[in-house]
């Protein structure tokens, strides 16, 4: 114990004694540390537009035989031009906000969005900030700071599981191939929703999204086959689910995509109009 003691001491007193000398003999924070750090951050800007102009100036030009042009010695040139041919697109964010992604895969009513978007990455934020002033312990040893440690660990690891789950979450479903069944993916509901993007909300049997949707790799859990009613709910827009309204497409359509679902939930092709 005495040992132990001893050892305290004496780093407490090397300590202050490296503080009274810093005091004495260093450089205030203003205005030196300032000045250094907006030296820094003058030249990593430069460093930015060195870099951008070296990369625009190595680019090809875009002619007849490189429509989209070429690419400049530190990477690629710009993205192919948006297609607009193409009805279904799969937006996805920057790998930087997939954590956000991935939350508002987690959180499906619309209620709860304010918690994916708002809440819950500003309370992370400001613990991060407010964690040196309320942890005031002047042991620097990790095995003696077990809670900050924890709490310091958590929170990057939950945001890079969030980032990996936002990467690997399935895609948007293009085309009729919905249920992996030809009889079900031959019918023309089947191709509407492909078009019309609902695999970017609903989970279906080749794929789609987890969430904000219901799941519907087996069907409708509410309606079951009762068409009609999965008509009507498609076309109100889920009611107060949140789901837009699809009533533009007309009684016609809505009742071929009516027939797909009402069929994942039998696995066989059902009569259009049935129950």
């Amino acid at each position: 114990m005495a040992v132990t003691a001893r050892k305290v001491i004496n780093r407490r007193v090397r300590y202050e004694t490296e503080i009274a000398a810093q005091k004495k003999e260093g450089h205030p924070f203003f205005p030196y540390a300032m000045f250094h750090d907006t030296v820094v951050n003058f030249i990593i800007v430069l460093m930015i537009v060195a870099m951008a102009t070296v990369w625009h100036a190595t680019a090809g030009p875009v002619d007849a035989h490189h429509p989209e042009g070429q690419n400049g010695l530190l990477g690629a040139l710009y993205e192919g031009k948006a297609n607009p041919a193409v009805a279904v697109t799969e937006p996805r964010p920057e790998w930087y906000f997939l954590f956000l992604f991935e939350l508002l895969r987690i959180f499906k009513s619309p209620w709860e969005l304010i918690f994916a978007t708002i809440i819950i990455p500003t309370i992370l934020m400001v613990l991060l900030i407010v964690w040196p002033f309320l942890d005031r312990g002047r042991d620097r040893r990790i095995s003696r700071r077990p809670v900050g440690m924890a709490f310091g660990l958590s929170v990057p690891a939950v945001l890079i599981a969030l980032t990996i789950a936002g990467g690997t979450a399935p895609g948007v479903i293009s085309g009729s191939n919905i249920s992996g069944n030809p009889d079900i993916d031959a019918l023309a509901g089947a191709a509407l929703i492909g078009a019309n993007g609902c695999s970017g909300c609903h989970q279906f049997p080749s794929g789609g999204a987890a969430g904000p949707g219901s799941n519907l790799s087996n069907g409708s859990t509410m309606f079951g086959t009762d068409q009609k009613a999965i008509a009507a709910w498609v076309g109100g827009g889920g009611q107060s689910a949140g789901m837009p309204s699809f009533a533009s497409l007309g009684p016609e359509k809505l009742a071929q995509i009516a027939q797909v679902i009402a069929s994942l939930k039998t696995g066989t092709v059902q009569p259009l109009g049935g129950s």
